[in-house]
């Protein structure tokens, strides 16, 4: 009998409820060109945003300069003029040459030069703004909640400007609870970091963009979407730009974040381990700034940051910080970013996987530390295994028949099909972590079927060697899933096994299921990546059912029209 027959027979009674790293020195140049691109995006994005907006940019609120992070911000009820928006007249960028072959970042850097030149052509053609009436200003003043006395009059922010203190206490109000599965005193750090923010300009800036784009998806939040949307995404983001008091909030994300990079250029020009933990964490802010946001105008920012925090992390000893509160938000923001990396390898075409492998060994510890208390809920090995999959499909060419790579292939499947997620229950029981033992108990499951199907797919020629069941895999995926409901903190976590499944059924109703699964934890945590996840299933769906059962592999494919996206 092998594993998968072993595998079977241990599942088999599943609910049937769902439908149907060696340490390498990092120089200052590598890191530098990291922030180049990551600016160069950000200036270009900003710029496209607020013009094609209609605002032009010296009339835009602007976040505080923030050398003591004490200056004076717009506020979210604060609203400039608006402008006509001029879709049909909206000019075309030039080409740009091709520098694909000079620097792995140089693809971000041609992005957004294309982005900064396209926003001059809107200048140009801009017309002039439209005055907006008083009344609708004082309407969107008033509704404005503004955060509670406490938070006014906490000492930390009293010398802030009332937006700043706004923001700082979304973050730590709502983002922060996005940020884990149980929001406690023992099991999130993250509010750590807003005392840090009036010693680190970065930080500061950083965590007010993050906190302003969350701000602009949770405000009047739309609580059903119509069936008959193409792209939810895009829908919400049209709502977004007609409401002033969110249209505010997205310029005070995008104004900060571009203040935040110019800091991050200076921190890195200077950058040594010592000041290396905050540089890391402001760059895991970057890329949850990426994951929050509507705007899909430029998905590949989170690349570049995801370079930079690789770079960062290599010069960093994993345990170098004795405190332990403080090693428990380093070990988180470490954790975090691999599996960042890990996962974002899976959609990705380049060699993600193969820098993340190099620094796998160093914080191995790091991870089975951060393994209790995980918001992932997926075994380390499982996770392990992705990214050797990922590696291993980098390195083989789509149509290399090798059964040497076949055979690693296939020793991917069987090892995590071997892993004993009933051990790794016994092991968390160990340390006394029984609550939503179940729920963890059930995504590791999922995670662990998910993973046979990604390797499927990003290494097909294993087929060849041995029949897998695939619709025994992916039942197990939707029948663990199918016993975490939106009531359970695990629900939110489980965006990666959902996405995978929604791209493996041909069966409309478990479609539905997944959008519905995929809508409902936007409801729970209202992060802009899960519309990209449901924009990259109706495309594979439309191929599905062009092609028929022949000549389908919904990974290449998606990689072959562009979207190489990150859904954690």
């Amino acid at each position: 009998m092998n594993l998968l027959t072993k595998h079977q027979h241990k599942t088999c009674q599943a609910a049937v409820s769902a439908p149907g790293a060696c340490r390498q020195a990092t120089q200052n140049r590598v890191i530098t060109a990291v922030a180049d691109a990551c600016a160069a995006t950000a200036h270009g994005r900003h710029a496209t945003n607020v013009r094609f907006q209609g605002r032009n940019a010296s009339d835009m609120a602007r976040l505080p300069d923030d050398t003591d992070s004490s200056a004076s911000a717009s506020p979210p009820g604060h609203h400039q003029p608006n402008q006509n928006h001029h879709h049909h007249d909206r000019p075309r960028p030039q080409p740009q040459p091709d520098y694909s072959d000079q620097h792995p970042l140089a693809r971000l850097v041609q992005q957004a030069q294309q982005a900064a030149q396209e926003a001059e052509e809107l200048k140009r053609h801009q017309q002039q703004p439209t005055p907006q009436s008083d009344e609708s200003a004082a309407s969107s003043d008033a509704n404005m909640p503004w955060p509670s006395p406490g938070a006014l009059t906490d000492p930390l922010f009293q010398d802030l400007d009332r937006t700043s203190r706004f923001y700082l206490a979304h973050f730590s109000e709502s983002v922060c609870k996005d940020l884990v599965v149980r929001d406690t005193p023992e099991s999130n750090p993250f509010r750590e970091l807003i005392p840090l923010t009036r010693k680190h300009p970065l930080l500061f800036q950083v965590l007010i963009a993050t906190s302003a784009i969350h701000w602009s998806n949770v405000f009047r939040r739309v609580t059903k979407i119509p069936n008959n949307i193409p792209n939810p995404g895009d829908y919400l983001s049209v709502l977004r730009s007609k409401d002033l008091v969110t249209h505010q909030a997205l310029i005070d994300a995008l104004t900060a974040k571009q203040k935040a990079m110019s800091h991050l250029r200076e921190v890195l020009d200077t950058l040594d381990p010592a000041g290396s933990e905050v540089a890391l964490a402001a760059m895991h802010f970057f890329i949850k700034f990426d994951l929050i946001d509507l705007d899909k105008s430029d998905n590949q920012s989170w690349r570049a940051h995801l370079e930079g925090a690789t770079s960062i992390m290599a010069l960093l000893n994993p345990d170098s910080n004795p405190d332990a509160s403080s090693r428990m938000l380093r070990d988180r923001v470490i954790t975090d970013s691999f599996i960042y990396n890990i996962l974002g390898s899976t959609l990705t075409s380049g060699g993600l996987a193969a820098r993340v492998a190099r620094q796998a060994f160093q914080f191995l510890p790091v991870m089975k530390r951060v393994e209790l208390t995980s918001y992932l809920s997926c075994p380390p090995e499982i996770l392990n295994i992705i990214l050797s999959a990922s590696e291993l499909s980098h390195e083989v060419p789509w149509t290399d028949q090798s059964v040497g790579a076949a055979d690693k292939a296939l020793a991917l499947i069987d090892e995590a099909l071997a892993v004993d997620i009933a051990a790794w229950a016994d092991y968390l029981r160990q340390h006394n972590l029984t609550q939503d033992l179940n729920s963890r108990v059930r995504l590791a499951a999922a995670h662990r079927s998910a993973a046979c199907l990604y390797i499927l797919q990003a290494l097909p020629l294993v087929r060849s060697l041995r029949p897998i069941d695939t619709d025994f895999l992916l039942q197990d995926v939707l029948s663990n899933l199918a016993l975490i409901d939106e009531n359970d903190p695990y629900f939110k976590a489980s965006s990666w096994p959902t996405f995978v499944a929604g791209a493996e059924t041909r069966d409309p109703e478990r479609r539905t299921w997944t959008l519905t699964r995929l809508l409902s934890i936007w409801q729970i945590c209202p992060w802009g990546y899960l519309f990209t996840a449901i924009e990259m299933l109706k495309a594979t769906w439309a191929m599905q059912d062009t092609r028929g059962t022949d000549n389908v592999n919904w990974l290449h494919d998606l990689r072959g029209m562009g979207f190489e996206n990150l859904i954690v």
